[in-house]
């Protein structure tokens, strides 16, 4: 299960945040369950596109997630 959108924002409204990026991780074997995800939020178009960018980078450049075209 992912983390919902709502919850970002609500992180963004509780604490005065423009952008909020969140990583999230169930470790163990994939027989276990084991998955990560990421939710991103931004309170307007600007700050939506630069979380996104940022959401992107953790999963493709550190995360080492494939694209799915790829």
């Amino acid at each position: 299960m992912g983390i919902p959108i709502d919850a970002a924002k609500k992180i963004a409204t509780e604490y005065g945040y423009d952008q909020v990026v969140i990583v999230a991780r169930k470790v163990g074997s994939n027989e276990e369950g084991a998955h990560e995800h990421v939710t991103t939020y931004g309170v307007d178009e600007s700050h939506c596109e630069v979380a996104a960018r940022m959401g992107n980078f953790f999963k493709y450049k550190l995360m080492g997630w494939r694209a799915d075209d790829e």
